[in-house]
């Protein structure tokens, strides 16, 4: 295969790579390594931060991770490209949970960072445990010195959100997930912006670029990408930029949509 004609492929992961159990379906690994034995390419796109997604290296085989919706691109196991938030603002960051009464989550390519006694509410505690069982909890202290990508923030009805967006809204994008969950990044970087500098860096035509996803934190890649695929149960924010709509995970969607599309 001339390298103009490889496919890369970006793959979402909780609703799109996994299912309700948590686990990659038998299909979508059988799929993805039929691709990756063709010549193509495949790379997760993740809001996550590296550190939250090093433990799918164990599970299955990929040729990299744009991770932290946009800030982090490591292809082969090797950082290409990287996006930390300035020192000066990571400070302002520590500092502001208990000035607006919500729990922040900084989140790094090393590690993701939570205070030892948070505001107290209940789905931070739940998200930390899940952070805390693939390791990727800092064991510095919170007020330390450390580099992140992003943030996210958790609120309830005592929170101060309109002063979290008057302090930083300039710098980042807050965009609300629902729930009382806010999601922070850096403004000019979002997950399509990291697929197409990827494509730029890998030589791989746009036209070749296919994504999988089904929540609205996949928008950005879906607006840059001329093959889009959301899975059955997906964010109808997606549907104007939807290409095709496949199964979900458990019922094989990743492989349906690749074997639609003649990737395999």
């Amino acid at each position: 295969m001339r390298a103009e004609d490889r496919i890369a492929m970006f793959f979402d992961i909780d609703g799109t790579l996994i299912g309700d159990d948590h686990t990659i379906p038998d299909s979508a690994r059988q799929a993805i390594e039929e691709a990756r034995r063709l010549g193509h390419l495949a790379f997760i796109n993740s809001g996550r931060c590296y550190s939250m997604l090093r433990t799918f290296e164990s599970q299955i085989e990929m040729d990299g991770m744009l991770a932290g919706c946009g800030t982090e691109i490591v292809i082969d196991g090797k950082r290409t490209f990287y996006k930390a938030v300035s020192h000066e603002t990571t400070r302002r960051l520590i500092e502001a949970d208990y000035k607006y009464k919500a729990a922040f989550v900084l989140e790094g390519s090393d590690s993701v960072h939570y205070r030892e006694n948070p505001v107290g509410l209940r789905d931070v505690e739940r998200v930390r445990k899940m952070t805390a069982d693939i390791g990727a909890v800092s064991s510095e202290p919170y007020e330390g010195e450390y580099e992140i990508s992003k943030f996210c923030i958790q609120t309830d009805e005592n929170s101060d959100i309109e002063g979290i967006k008057a302090e930083f809204g300039e710098e980042f994008d807050i965009v609300y997930r629902g729930h009382g969950f806010y999601e922070c990044v850096p403004r000019g970087f979002t997950k399509g912006t990291a697929l197409l500098l990827l494509l730029e860096e890998c030589n791989i035509r746009p036209e070749n670029a296919y994504v999988f996803g089904d929540s609205s934190n996949d928008l950005a890649m879906f607006e840059v990408c001329r093959n889009a695929i959301s899975m059955k149960q997906h964010d109808k924010v997606l549907d104007p930029y939807t290409t095709y709509v496949t199964d979900t995970p458990e019922n094989d969607g990743i492989m349906k949509a690749m074997k639609h599309f003649s990737i395999i």
